[in-house]
């Protein structure tokens, strides 16, 4: 029995893989992952699918952070099961952001990950956020919690541009607020509690349905629109 668990979910985690895969080679395309098992000690900040996407890429040789009001549970919770470190957001590889975390914290979050350098743009951080709806634009009216926003990626990977709807955009005009120059930024991946998901890579150009390019950065507050630091080649990640 506890083969045919253990190759269950070896299977999952596969397809998880593909699944992430498939969506960063589509920016801005929905795409689907399976939640993990359920486990009784999991914090209540992290649900099933976002902490899929978690396991996927933070293990023991990576660093990570969570922003959250309460974040000490999740971070002991992955630190336990994946062996990885916790860092501070500027420093972290991975910067966790459950669907909990309030708008000021979900964009600080993504303001302060580190966006690698001209010389290592690999060590930008890769923003994981929980979402409460990510679903498609015709199904934005639909069900519980409103996708009241539309987003728009271009850029490659995608022929014209693709379109999904989403709760919550303090991500977009945070991102917008960096300032980040190619190849130097920051991989957003967005996932929901029922496992849709979407990736933003830093080569993404982002705006939002019947907003200009900027992605309503004139909205954010002056400590949001202050620039993130950057890492510097051969700093302590």
């Amino acid at each position: 029995m506890m083969m045919i668990t253990e190759n269950a979910e070896l299977h999952r985690a596969q397809r998880a893989f593909r699944s992430v895969l498939d969506a960063f080679a589509h920016p801005g395309a929905l795409c689907t992952i399976e939640r993990a098992a359920d486990n009784p000690v999991r914090p209540a900040a992290l649900d099933g699918a976002l902490e899929s996407v978690v396991r996927l890429f933070v293990d023991q040789a990576v660093t990570f952070s969570v922003v959250d009001a309460e974040p000490d549970a999740s971070a002991a919770y992955l630190t336990g099961e994946t062996h990885a470190m916790r860092f501070p957001v500027r420093e972290a590889d991975f910067v966790v952001v459950p669907a909990r975390a309030d708008v000021q914290l979900a964009a600080e979050a993504v303001l302060e990950a580190c966006r690698g350098t001209l010389v290592a743009p690999e060590k930008g951080a890769t923003v994981l956020m929980g979402c409460a709806r990510l679903v498609a634009p015709e199904q934005a009216a639909a069900g519980g919690e409103p996708a009241r926003h539309v987003v728009e990626v271009r850029g490659p990977g995608v022929a014209d541009v693709n379109r999904f709807a989403v709760d919550r955009v303090e991500w977009a005009r945070a991102r917008a607020a960096r300032h980040d120059e190619f190849p130097c930024g920051v991989e957003i991946v967005l996932v929901d509690g029922e496992g849709n998901l979407v990736a933003v890579p830093r080569s993404s150009q982002v705006t939002l349905a019947g907003e200009d390019a900027s992605v309503g950065e004139a909205s954010m507050s002056d400590r949001a629109a202050a620039p993130s630091k950057p890492c510097l080649v051969g700093e302590a990640r």
